[in-house]
């Protein structure tokens, strides 16, 4: 019975190379009834993990998470303690990408606890590694450095997104030489390929404030060439499966046309002469009606949103008035500040810019280049700053250091978007959009964590 499970197993991972991701899901699934049947345990912990990475790369987060931690509790049960420590890093990394960092640093802390009893070097480096990830996000940049440390003390072999990470630190603080070093370590084939694709954006970045414009121009265009080729395998579809169903819906249709050809042969012929004559009368018909009532339709909705657009601009210059009235006065206005903000997002989600944004960030096509040009980012901060005048004067102040991408990720926060939709804009991965997002924050409200970067703009801008 354990044999029948684990072959079930390989044949999901054979499935998935291929991309057959419905017959992977199929055979896995059968594989873990049959392990859960039997209390083979540990064959369920794996079996549960490579469900949990079929729904990772089909995005399904929660499900994700779910099977992640169904793999540690079947490990636990099993005594599999290494494989333990990983699982829960795995339902660490679930979190982290909804920013939880407190979940994460939790789960990640009883990993470490674990794979420590266990004195497994490569193990203790793996999970320092994430630790050293969490603490960076965090904020803690001196726990983190000695979690990166630990990790290449601990791991010899898969140490290339440590030296990343360090480079990347060291970049933030401004100590170009370190991160240069410590970025020329990361050599050969990491076992993620996106490793390989951040090496060449932060080389480029280095150089680019270190003023070697050559070398800044190499590594963009090493690290255009690296994404290309990522965005191009993304683009690869589950040719194989389509073409086996498209052979079995033809197999049966062909024998359900020589079963009934030659009692409908007739029947279609008479209907078919009928239905064109009065089909196209029809037809014709309710296209012109359609025709009609699409016309009276736009015509409702552009007088709505005009009837809409006025009371909104009368409403706002009536209680800007009374704000100003009543600072005078030297009473609470907050009320008044609250409404007005409201109403200022109201007109802002009524904008065509904030529409048309919406909707890139809903139809993304892997492959094609999603981000925002220049000109776009000039209507965007141009759109937001007309709205929210007093924001516009604190950024251009820039009191706080901000940098280009973290002025770029405090304008995105008006527009209210979810992690992936701002690496969309950002042109960008989900991991950086989420580190640039962290260090917005820490530099916005340093010390607070899970604090809003939209809410905390809008008071340091009023």
């Amino acid at each position: 019975m354990e044999e029948q499970a684990w072959i079930g197993l390989y044949l999901g991972r054979s499935y998935v190379k291929d991309k057959l991701f419905v017959p992977a899901m199929k055979a896995y699934s059968e594989a873990l009834g049959l392990a859960k049947e039997k209390r083979l345990y540990d064959v369920a912990g794996y079996i549960c993990s490579y469900m949990a990475d079929l729904y990772t790369y089909t995005k399904q987060r929660s499900e994700e998470r779910r099977k992640f931690e169904e793999a540690a509790e079947f490990f636990k049960q099993a005594g599999n303690e290494r494989s333990y420590a990983f699982a829960l890093r795995d339902v660490a990394k679930t979190w982290a990408f909804d920013d939880s960092l407190s979940l994460v640093l939790c789960y990640m802390l009883r990993a470490d606890s674990v794979i420590t009893k266990l004195r497994d070097s490569a193990g203790i480096g793996v999970i320092a590694n994430g630790l050293g990830n969490i603490y960076n996000l965090m904020g803690d940049i001196e726990k983190s450095k000695s979690y990166f440390i630990k990790s290449l003390n601990s791991d010899t072999i898969y140490q290339a997104p440590t030296y990343l990470a360090l480079s990347s630190l060291y970049y933030d603080e401004n100590i170009l030489d370190s991160a240069r070093c410590y970025l020329a370590k990361v050599t050969g084939a990491p076992a993620n390929p996106y490793t390989l694709v951040d090496r060449f954006y932060l080389g480029y970045l280095i150089e680019k404030d270190a003023g070697d414009t050559e070398k800044a121009l190499s590594y963009l265009e090493q690290y255009q060439e690296k994404k290309d080729s990522l965005y191009d395998k993304q683009k690869q579809v589950d040719i194989i499966d389509a073409e086996k169903r498209h052979d079995v819906t033809t197999v049966v249709q062909d024998n359900k046309k020589l079963v009934e050809e030659k009692l409908l042969l007739f029947a279609l012929a008479v209907i078919v002469c009928l239905l064109l004559v009065v089909g196209y009368q029809i037809r014709d018909k309710k296209r012109l009606l359609e025709i009609d009532r699409r016309k009276k339709f736009l015509e409702e909705e552009k007088s709505r949103h005009k009837k809409q657009k006025t009371e909104l601009e009368d409403r706002l210059q009536e209680l800007t008035a009374e704000m100003e009235r009543k600072a005078a006065a030297h009473e609470d206005t907050s009320e008044y500040k609250k409404e007005i903000i409201m109403l200022r997002f109201e007109k802002l989600r009524q904008s065509s810019l904030f529409k048309t944004l919406k909707e890139q960030c809903r139809k993304v096509e892997p492959g094609s280049e999603q981000k925002l040009s220049e000109r776009e980012w000039k209507s965007l901060i141009h759109l937001i700053d007309s709205f929210f005048p007093n924001t516009c004067v604190f950024m251009k102040e820039n009191t706080l250091g901000l940098t280009k991408t973290e002025t770029k990720i405090c304008y995105l926060s008006f527009l209210n978007l979810c992690l992936s939709e701002e690496a969309i804009l950002l042109g960008v991965s989900s991991d950086s959009a989420n580190k640039f997002r962290s260090r917005t924050r820490q530099k916005l409200c340093p010390g607070q964590k899970g604090s809003d970067i939209n809410e905390t703009i809008l008071q340091k801008g009023w």
